[in-house]
């Protein structure tokens, strides 16, 4: 062994790179949800249930705790419908001041979030949106995200891409605009992410924040668990260079100081820019286009730009009713299983194994099964 072959590989969590000890913990998992009977969803595969081991970091008793806690939410929210349905009609009203959305893919292939909470009051917001509805607005895009955004940024990269990059514009930021009613629907969105979707961000860069954001960053970060906080940067106004680090100009918004406009299809807060318009069914098979080509229609509607026919596909939730009570609907899905090789990045932000490119061909594994949805009892009792 040479003078640095005694460095002792740290390893990630991610299936491909698993200790000895995170690989015994993993098939522990899943013998307890086996013999307890916690679900029988073929959706929590691997990679599904290590989110969970990540986030309380391999502890059998907090991981067990945790998704145990996470399949009671699913029942309770519905959040097996959370895609199919019209949860907040407002919405569409909401983005024309609220500027948020998924807008392509960074350079390692993870959808790309841009949300800028700074351009709204929140007194705007609680006008036309109840909480509840803020609330059920908030599952849906994580559903999403889960079953439709990366599916396909997977499909695209060629390997299983398992996290998103978040890019968090704070301009015109004051001290107003984390008053109560602000800090309340700040917590509502982390903790359904926390609770329920952990591991999903991969990296975050908090740009425009003005020298007196440290004191409000105190008053938030209390709320952030402290694995994802190390993935969060706060940055200035001059954030590009470091931005382009991680994501091409084109992807990235004009406004945010890239080369994207997105001018045929609404502007880039209404495209849906990314792979999910390409690959927009492959999470759901083919008893999901019908549906998918639905959303399509009624986001074409809506949008700024809806007499132009190069109009963006419909990021998966706008404008669907919810299935009936009493109908048990079959969904056919994907579940891309990747091998991958394992390279070192800059910044304690490797790419674990499974996230590495490989030939499409000879090694992608799908899985396609079926996920029949639960019979929710009628509202009408």
């Amino acid at each position: 062994m040479g003078i640095f072959g005694n460095k002792k590989h740290k390893f990630s969590g991610f299936k491909g790179d698993l200790s000895e000890q995170q690989e015994d913990r993993l098939q522990e998992f899943k013998d307890i949800i086996r013999e307890e009977k916690l679900t029988q969803d073929p959706r929590y595969d691997d990679y599904y249930l290590l989110r969970f081991l990540r986030a309380r970091k391999f502890n059998m008793k907090k991981t067990l705790e945790m998704f145990k806690k996470f399949l009671d939410w699913r029942i309770e929210n519905r959040a097996d419908d959370a895609i199919w349905i019209d949860c907040c009609p407002s919405m569409d009203k909401i983005k024309e001041f609220y500027e948020f959305g998924y807008h392509g893919t960074d350079k390692q292939g993870r959808p790309l979030s841009i949300d800028k909470p700074c351009s709204f009051d929140i007194d705007d917001v609680l006008a036309i949106a109840t909480k509840e509805e803020l609330y059920a607005f908030y599952v849906k895009e994580y559903e999403t995200t889960v079953h439709i955004r990366l599916p396909a940024a997977s499909t695209a990269a060629g390997r299983k891409i398992e996290q998103t990059f978040n890019l968090f514009s704070i301009k015109g930021f004051t001290m107003k605009k984390l008053r109560e009613k602000s800090r309340n629907i700040i917590k509502l969105a982390i903790s359904i992410g926390q609770d329920n979707y952990p591991e999903i961000m991969g990296r975050m860069l908090i740009v425009d924040s003005p020298l007196f954001f440290r004191g409000a960053w105190a008053l938030i970060s209390p709320f952030i668990d402290e694995k994802t906080r190390k993935k969060i940067s706060i940055l200035g106004s001059k954030y590009h260079k470091q931005l382009f680090e991680y994501v091409d100009p084109e992807n990235v918004p004009v406004d945010m100081g890239g080369e994207c406009t997105c001018e045929n299809e609404g502007g880039c807060y209404f495209s849906h820019k990314g792979p999910w318009k390409e690959y927009p069914a492959d999470e759901f098979g083919e008893a999901g286009k019908e549906k998918l080509l639905e959303m399509k229609q009624k986001e074409e509607s809506k949008s700024p730009s809806s007499s132009q026919s190069s109009q963006s596909e419909s990021e998966v939730g706008a404008g669907i009713p919810s299935f009936e009570n009493n109908r048990e609907v079959s969904v056919n899905m994907v579940n891309v299983d990747l091998e991958a090789n394992k390279t070192n990045n800059e910044e304690r932000e490797s790419v674990p194994e499974h996230q590495q490119p490989i030939e499409k061909k000879k090694k992608r594994r799908a899985s396609i099964f079926c996920c029949k949805k639960k019979r929710y009892e009628s509202d009408e009792d």
